[in-house]
């Protein structure tokens, strides 16, 4: 606890009184903003006990107005150890202690901010620095209090950790089986005869690609790992040449991805991911329905400008948290789960109907043929996959609506979002930085039919604008991109020239042909494709998955009499829907930047069967317009 004032500051209020905390005087204005929503309003009058020591300490107190007076049980009964007057801070031990260390009352009317312990826990987890400022705040608050309370009654207290406890990891037996599985299944086939028409070479490299499937629904490790060993094993047996099996490093698909998952980067770090949802909280009315739609609608305006599904996700998880708090909603409850389900849909589920929504979209561009990928610009991928998008919206927008009406009906006060706004302050010098380089990207992007510059170099010229701007430093540049999905999304990229060099392309396309007797029925083929994709989800995670249903489905796409960017779409559509959530990367995100407190894993599960049949509909819907504009062939 500490009355000590720092120097004047010209900071919004709240925001001055939370930086007297000492291990939040070094929190950036992004963090200090997310913080500042967190905080509730709470007034106590003269005299009333605002907690009793030994209670269950769960927030920080920031004083606004008023006094209060701090005291310790002693053998005579309380001793006063401190009057605190406004501006200051007490109770900062509910945040890392299970019980209160002393109690505190109201001398006078009191006005205070209340911070929640989750709160504070999630900026330990994402900010080690605060972190390491707690615990050094922690030692001088026990020194000082040692010396200060000589007399008091000692009181055994129970340290509360500020992050929660990992999870129990499986069984070492089972760790084991897991990680041999992969390896003995080619193992034990290896010296079987290949099928009719397909080589030797194609057969192993394809018992090697079957043991990675079995790694990733296994997932023994982390699954650009289980690449990395695929594509070693095709070396070591002889099978594949380095400069093949690494082509993808090369590819401009690949140095395209890299180039918008580091500006996806730059967007979080900057600030202007979170002031764009501000925004559209903002400018949407106050209450669940509104608020609702902001999230959902907020998911859908930002898919196109940040291809990395999963910044998106914990962007609109901290902004749902927030929303459903200040509405007073309780955890777990309908109206919550409404509130983060539409954030989480709107942030994943129409990252393919855009070209720059989510990375593996460009490994499908890189893989079209010259006439399909010339045509495959940004606004004619979007207006092919436009009713798709649009029937989903509409679905989910509706079930949403439905089935998580709120128990009660409340409205946000404008304020707090003011508040946030103003710690944001004006555009900084970074986020002007990343506007123009999101510009630079886009425009080029729209403009690629009459530029004719290939989009890897667009993106490569935004990434390079955010390092000369200095918002991505060396240490934001090393943990803020996601190396492990590049070096996966490489691994596979160059895969795809693995197949069809070893003629594993065709031999699939055979084995497929079964298929094309559905080829006169488009809505029956198609509605077959996506039950085929959903099914293949419920056993693999979604990256592998999209990407082995792309390699595999492609080259079958013309007898198919569909485009093979419709199979692609097709693929993604219905890859990044989810059955069963754990096999949902996207998911987990969203559960575990919410900590669970918003909906449970039932509510996930009902909505993600629900999304699935809504694109599974859409897509069947959407036959008669591909069949017009030529995607489906007569």
């Amino acid at each position: 606890m500490s009355d000590r004032t720092p120097a004047p500051s010209a900071v919004e209020p709240v925001e001055d009184l939370l930086r007297r905390v000492p291990f939040f005087r070094d929190l950036d204005r992004i963090e200090a903003a997310r913080l500042v929503g967190a905080l509730e309003k709470a007034y106590f009058t003269a005299g009333t006990l605002i907690f009793s020591e030994g209670a269950e300490a769960d927030s920080l107190f920031l004083l606004e107005a008023g006094k209060v007076q701090v005291s310790v049980a002693a053998e005579g009964g309380e001793r006063s150890v401190a009057v605190l007057e406004a501006p200051g801070y007490f109770g900062e031990l509910g945040l890392l202690l299970a019980r209160r260390t002393g109690s505190v009352r109201a001398l006078t009317d009191v006005e205070t901010w209340t911070l929640p312990r989750h709160r504070f826990n999630q900026v330990v987890r994402e900010r080690g620095a605060v972190g390491v400022a707690v615990a050094a705040s922690l030692a001088r608050l026990i020194e000082d209090r040692s010396r200060e309370h000589a007399g008091g009654t000692a009181v055994a207290r129970a340290p509360a950790a500020p992050a929660a406890a990992p999870e129990a990891a499986w069984p070492r037996p089972w760790r084991i089986a897991a990680a041999a599985a992969p390896v003995l299944l080619p193992l034990a086939l290896w010296l079987v005869p290949p099928p009719a028409g397909l080589t030797t070479r194609g057969w192993h490299v394809g018992l090697i690609v079957l043991g990675a499937a079995l790694g990733w629904l296994l997932q023994p490790v982390p699954d650009f790992v289980i690449g990395l060993a695929m594509t070693t094993a095709w070396g070591l047996t002889g099978l594949v040449p380095i400069t093949l099996a690494f082509a993808g490093f090369a590819s401009p698909t690949w140095v395209l991805a890299f180039g918008a998952i580091g500006l996806a980067a730059a967007m979080a770090r900057s600030g202007l991911l979170f002031r764009f949802a501000l925004l559209l909280l903002r400018t949407l009315p106050a209450t669940h329905t509104g608020q609702l739609f902001a999230l959902l609608i907020g998911g859908v305006l930002t898919t196109p400008l940040v291809p990395a599904v999963n910044a998106r996700i914990s962007s609109a998880s901290g902004l749902a948290r927030e929303v459903a708090q200040a509405l007073g909603y309780g955890e777990r409850s309908r109206a919550s789960a409404g509130l983060a389900f539409a954030g989480f849909i709107g942030n994943s589920t129409f990252s393919s109907v855009f070209l720059t929504g989510l990375a593996t979209n460009f490994f499908l561009l890189g893989l079209l043929p010259a006439a399909e990928r010339a045509r495959a610009d940004w606004l004619s991928w979007l207006a092919d996959a436009a009713p798709v998008g649009l029937l989903v919206f509409v679905g989910a927008l509706a079930a949403l609506l439905f089935f998580f009406r709120p128990e009660r009906a409340s409205t946000i006060a404008p304020e707090a979002l003011r508040r946030q706004r103003r710690v944001l302050g004006a555009l900084s010098k970074h986020e002007i930085v990343t506007i123009v380089a999101v510009a630079v990207f886009l425009a080029g992007m729209l403009l690629e039919p009459v530029l004719r510059i290939d989009p890897a170099w667009l993106a490569t010229t935004a990434l390079v604008i955010v390092l000369a701007g200095g918002v991505l430093d060396s240490a934001t540049f090393r943990s803020g991109i996601q190396w492990g999905f590049l070096i996966l999304f490489g691994l596979l990229v160059g895969s795809g020239a693995v197949f069809r060099t070893v003629g594993i392309d065709r031999w699939i396309a055979r084995e497929l042909a079964p298929l094309v007797y559905l080829a006169g029925q488009p809505a029956v083929l198609v509605a077959v494709l996506g039950a085929l994709i959903a099914a293949c989800r419920l056993v693999l995670p979604r990256v592998p998955a999209n990407f082995l249903l792309i390699l595999a489905l492609l080259p079958v796409a013309p007898q198919l009499r569909l485009s093979p960017w419709l199979v692609g779409f097709i693929v993604l559509t219905v890859g990044n829907t989810w059955l069963f959530p754990g096999l949902s990367d996207f998911y987990i995100v969203m559960r575990e930047n919410t900590r669970g407190e918003m909906f449970t894993d039932r509510d996930g599960l009902r909505v993600g069967v629900l999304v699935t049949m809504l694109v599974l509909m859409a897509i069947t819907a959407a036959v008669p317009y591909w069949r017009a504009i030529g995607l489906i062939t007569r």
